[in-house]
């Protein structure tokens, strides 16, 4: 079956192959995507330090993979690097139940009929690797147009029929590569300010640290003497669009893919506050999301590195009015960018999302009166999880909000394994599986007067607390004995952690400081 002969390609010709891998990343992502690998796995890919160490990465998961992953892998070339395949003989033809490849794999073939096209390099497209959905028809009349041209490696036409998107620097554009790679083109005229920006950009870009599937990828950038030309990976929405089409699903589906989008972009500010860069520029249209329905935090214009050693950027403000944190806005020309401050810009965003496009802090003419204000309504999302959350990000205090690393460990995160391992692992406990008991004993000796570092039995015996509380089963008065302990210290450190980790409805270090502090 083709299935086999695709691993054993790769057994025959491994090291050809890893060798010829240009784009580890888009392979690794792709690979993730088909779920060839865990996540744990995908992990030790995007978290290596130079692209040398990636491709190794690769070469060890693939290598010591069984069939399924080395099939897989052969794939995905097939669709990001067809023209390695060819040049080792590896196309296999398929028939029967071996055609199980995907539709992406039939309209590889398309590449193969361009060669018809005019003989002119500079007339013909001759490599193509589809990806996209949405924009799939529109690239097939791009492969065939006449009026576009080349800058460097990458074709494009800036007619507005290709054009997908627009900012402050330059619009956006359709384009390929000359290896088939889809991609955007920002094009970006050269002017100082434009140029301050696009350079940021491009830092930023090309800083293996912010290498994510949660974050755009830069693939390659070529200029002429009026334009930059900054070739991004191809999404398919920005985040806007893509809620628009998500309200025609059903509810329970809905749901999830809301909370998945939340998660990505929290981890894709998770991999910039690592790499000690803040955004400054959070919003919807700052948000993209991929063919593999991954969010991917976008536009890094605006963002700033902080200095080693230093917690803030202080630099002339920017963002986008009404998605700018409080303390940003009770400050003048310039401000002191923290990574709090896009914790609260981020939880507007987390808002927007789980809301259907409201704002926590209102319409746009008095929103940011309420920001300063620190004045917001939460009334469009029901869930009470959700709702800490996002309490706590969009603080008016700094101080008071959340980290990335704590927002990620939040309970709304929890998936239903994770959800049953904690309420299992506490539901076992006897201070649980007693607390009823347990909070009419506590509740006895408060109306008898008694206090944390008292004697209450000294005054009134257990056993008597007990037998005026009606409770007479032996076994139930000895497991409360145990629990309390002699001196009752137990039963008021019990409720007291549990008043001050419950104190305001707060989630925040939930895990660590119920679990944690019952254990001692």
């Amino acid at each position: 079956m083709a299935h086999n002969q695709h691993a054993e390609f790769v057994d025959t010709h491994f090291e050809a192959l890893i060798q010829r891998c240009t784009s580890v990343m888009s392979i690794a992502d792709k690979l993730y995507e088909k779920r060839a690998f865990s996540w744990e796995v995908y992990s030790k890919i995007t978290n290596a330090t130079s692209r040398a160490n990636q491709k190794r990465e690769l070469s060890n998961i693939v290598k010591s993979g069984g069939r399924d992953i080395k099939s897989a892998f052969y794939q995905v070339l097939q669709v990001l690097q067809p023209d390695v395949i060819q040049e080792l003989g590896g196309s296999f033809s398929q028939t029967g139940n071996e055609n199980h490849l995907s539709e992406s794999h039939h309209q590889r073939e398309e590449p193969t009929r361009a060669q018809n096209m005019p003989d002119r390099p500079e007339d013909a497209i001759i490599r193509w690797s589809p990806s996209s959905i949405k924009h799939r028809g529109k690239i097939e009349e791009l492969r065939k147009d006449t009026s576009r041209k080349k800058v460097g490696s990458i074709y494009f036409s800036k007619s507005n029929n290709y054009m997908i998107g627009s900012g402050g620097s330059g619009m956006v554009y359709l384009g390929l590569k000359e290896d088939g790679t889809e991609v955007a083109i920002k094009r970006i005229f050269k002017d100082p300010q434009n140029s301050k920006d696009f350079e940021n950009e491009l830092k930023h870009l090309r800083d293996l640290n912010l290498e994510s599937k949660n974050i755009v990828r830069y693939v390659d950038l070529a200029e002429d003497d009026d334009f930059y030309y900054l070739a991004l990976q191809l999404c398919e929405h920005d985040l806007v669009d893509h809620m628009k089409s998500l309200d025609l699903q059903e509810q329970n589906n809905k749901e999830f893919d809301l909370r998945k989008i939340v998660q990505d972009v929290l981890l894709g500010l998770q991999v910039l506050h690592s790499a000690g860069v803040i955004h400054r520029d959070i919003k919807p249209k700052n948000v993209l999301i991929d063919s593999g329905k991954n969010a991917r935090l976008a536009d890094f214009g605006l963002s700033r590195k902080l200095e080693e050693g230093r917690s803030a950027v202080h630099t002339v403000r920017a963002g986008t009015q009404g998605w700018e944190a409080t303390e940003i806005l009770n400050q003048s020309e310039k401000g002191d960018y923290k990574k709090s401050s896009d914790i609260q810009v981020a939880g507007m965003l987390v808002y927007y999302i789980l809301s259907d496009g409201k704002h926590p802090f209102g319409g746009i003419n008095d929103r940011e009166d309420n920001i300063r204000k620190g004045k917001c309504c939460l009334d469009h999302v029901q869930d009470i999880v959700a709702k800490d959350l996002i309490e706590w990000m969009i603080n008016k205090d700094p101080a008071k909000r959340l980290t990335i690393d704590e927002v990620l460990v939040h309970p709304y995160f929890l998936d239903e394994h994770r959800k049953y391992t904690i309420h299992k692992e506490l539901g076992d406990r006897p201070e649980i599986q007693k607390y009823e008991t347990l909070a009419k004993l506590y509740s006895f000796y408060k109306d008898k007067g008694h206090t944390e570092g008292t004697e209450p039995t000294a005054t009134l015996a257990l056993s008597d607390a007990l037998s005026e509380l009606k409770i007479k089963d032996e076994k139930t008065r000895l497991d409360i004995s145990t629990i309390v302990g002699k001196d009752l210290e137990n039963l008021w450190r019990l409720f007291s952690t549990a008043e001050k980790i419950t104190e305001g409805k707060s989630f925040s270090n939930w895990k660590s400081d119920s679990l944690g502090e019952l254990h001692e």
